[in-house]
């Protein structure tokens, strides 16, 4: 499975994609739009790196506009990847809606009369948080 694909040049800049395959411990890494240019990496951003380099110097394209996209194949590894990110993108739905539910508790108490100190204790927080829901709702 890849994970990114290089498309080329976009408004200056200058879009190389790199094919990497772990051997031996170390990234096989395949340029096919320099010449099919194979070396060896120890780390996927040095590689990267490299690949800029070799662009400034021998197309004369400035290394801040080369953009390296890297492709890799990490069977089960890449699924279990994307589960988590997926895991941590709805954790982050959850806490969004979780903190919009407090602050709307926190309101709807406010509105019945409870002091800040009962509303603390009645969510284990203290006054101070409290006071930092309210002024948020």
């Amino acid at each position: 499975m890849k994970i990114f694909k290089g498309t080329g040049p976009i408004l200056g800049v200058m879009e190389i994609a790199a094919e990497c395959e772990r051997k031996a411990g170390l990234w096989e890494v395949r340029v096919p739009q320099l010449g099919d240019l194979v070396f060896s990496s120890r780390r996927l951003d040095s590689a990267a790196e490299q690949i800029k380099d070799l662009v400034h110097e021998n197309q004369g394209v400035e290394r801040c506009d080369v953009i390296v996209k890297i492709e890799t194949s990490l069977p089960g590894i890449v699924c279990d990847l994307e589960a988590a990110q997926e895991k941590m993108q709805e954790s982050r739905r959850l806490q969004e809606e979780a903190s919009r539910e407090i602050r709307d508790i926190v309101a709807r108490l406010r509105t019945e009369g409870l002091s800040m100190r009962d509303i603390g204790v009645l969510l284990q927080i203290s006054p101070q948080r409290v006071a930092q829901l309210t002024e948020t709702v």
